[in-house]
């Protein structure tokens, strides 16, 4: 509960993780808890509302919490018995609130118990607010859903965003063969199978039972592997590092895709970022993995990189952005975002990009990448960007991918899929993952050249 009233969010769930005494069920139970009710937090006060005699909103916001968290158990885990989710959250309400709201917490869950109602699946888009009760989620990212991808797919998103989000590792081969990951994680009781996309060294963990989290993390400690999602490292597939090329990550963060590029090849890399507390992870990261090729420099990407930052063979631009597309993996987004936020944010991204594309030399290549599906941060701050600055095209990016899934080899790990043809929408020569759709994330990706010759 205290981690729900502390927003939810991942450094509030590993903050919850941490306490003393639980055990690999308990903390799975934990996550389930918080994530699943804090996705769910509009639909499960439709719920209460039904068995409520005043709204939910005027309650106390322990309160409110306390009967999410029941309502949850009751509507959407069939695991739980209802009397032992109406028993603990009466006994949450108490130890943590008063009688007074331990009373309600029994009375309404009870009524629940009896009368369980779930918000009635929508009929078609004429109705938003129908469907955003539904789906979960504010009235203008159902709105946007709705717009980018149409009523259809929209409800297919939200039914995946709702759901547990698919995990992938990203296996360090210049440490350990793929197989033998595979096989490491299949002794440890974790399902695992070759991802979608045909990316070499992406293993999908299908299932992570409670007490094989201990083994996964002994990997990632060990620097085998990183926890990386399977559209996230799209990015290194799509850029294709070449040998001897420099490489530069502009707003690398806490270095993922710095991870990624760097096992890529023998190639330079510099890393790009303003923030010092991130770049701290990634220094560690990287010692994590044992990549001795990459550089890391503090410098703000809105402005000229720091002399000797010329010009680069090649550039990731993973620009910060709203998230909007993870939010099937980031709970607690879809309350924290607004619906300017993309505009808002589209200034720095557009100069970002600017000045990333000074220095790209003449024949190489940059990547425009975000984990958002709004439209003012993808192909609207690429296409003015080309219409504006002269020597640029975009390569289509849609066929990148398609080689990749056609280049896997079928049966190399039992279980293993390939991407349905509706997981990547195309957008002219940019391509857009779309969440939800097998439990995956929304990323877009824009490939640029600057022709040779150009100025």
């Amino acid at each position: 509960m205290k981690t729900l009233l502390a927003g939810g969010g991942p450094a509030a769930v590993d903050a919850a993780l941490r306490e003393p005494g639980l055990d690999a069920r308990e903390r799975h139970f934990l996550t389930q808890l918080v994530y699943g009710s804090l996705k769910m937090r509009r639909a499960l006060d439709w719920s209460l509302a039904a068995v409520l005699t005043r709204p939910v909103d005027v309650l106390d916001e322990l309160a409110r919490w306390v009967l999410r968290v029941g309502a949850y158990q009751l509507l959407y885990l069939d695991r739980v018995p209802q009397h032992s989710a109406v028993d603990e959250s009466v006994t949450v309400a108490r130890r943590l609130g008063h009688r007074g709201m331990a009373s309600l917490a029994n009375a309404v869950l009870r009524k629940l118990a009896a009368r369980p109602q779930r918000p009635p699946v929508p009929s078609g888009p004429h109705d938003i607010q129908a469907f955003c009760v539904w789906a979960s989620l504010p009235d203008w990212l159902g709105q946007h859903l709705i717009d980018r991808f149409g009523f259809e797919t929209a409800i297919r998103i939200a039914e995946g965003v709702n759901q547990p989000a698919k995990r992938a590792v990203r296996v360090t081969t210049g440490r350990a063969d793929v197989r033998e990951i595979h096989d490491k994680l299949h002794h440890a009781g974790i399902d695992a199978a070759a991802g979608r996309y045909g990316i070499p060294e992406c293993l999908v963990l299908k299932d992570v039972p409670a007490g094989a989290g201990a083994s996964l993390q002994r990997m990632i400690n060990a620097g085998l592997v990183t926890m990386q999602s399977e559209e996230s490292q799209l990015a290194g597939q799509i850029l294709a590092p070449h040998t001897g090329e420099l490489i530069f990550d502009v707003c690398a963060g806490r270095g993922v895709k710095t991870g990624a590029l760097a096992g890529r090849g023998p190639s330079r890399i510099v890393a790009i970022d303003d923030n010092e507390a991130s770049l701290a992870i990634l220094r560690a990261d990287m010692a994590r993995l044992g990549w001795t090729n990459v550089e890391i420099v503090r410098a703000d990407a809105t402005r000229h990189y720091p002399a000797g930052l010329e010009q680069a063979d090649a550039v990731l631009v993973d620009a910060p952005c709203t998230g909007i597309g993870t939010i099937g993996r980031r709970a607690e987004l879809r309350w924290k975002k607004g619906p300017d936020d993309g505009a808002r944010l589209a200034l720095t991204q557009a100069r970002i990009l600017e000045v990333a594309a000074q220095h790209v030399r003449p024949g190489g290549r940059l990547l425009y990448v975000t984990c958002s599906t709004d439209p003012r941060e993808d192909e609207e701050i690429v296409v003015p960007f080309l219409s504006r600055t002269p020597g640029w095209s975009a390569e289509p990016v849609l066929p990148l991918i398609q080689a990749g899934i056609r280049s896997r080899v079928e049966g190399d790990f039992e279980g293993g899929t390939t991407a349905p043809g509706d997981a990547v929408l195309q957008l002219g020569d940019f391509a857009l993952t779309i969440p939800g759709i097998d439990g995956a994330d929304g990323f877009f990706f824009a490939l640029l050249r600057r022709r040779s010759g150009a100025p």
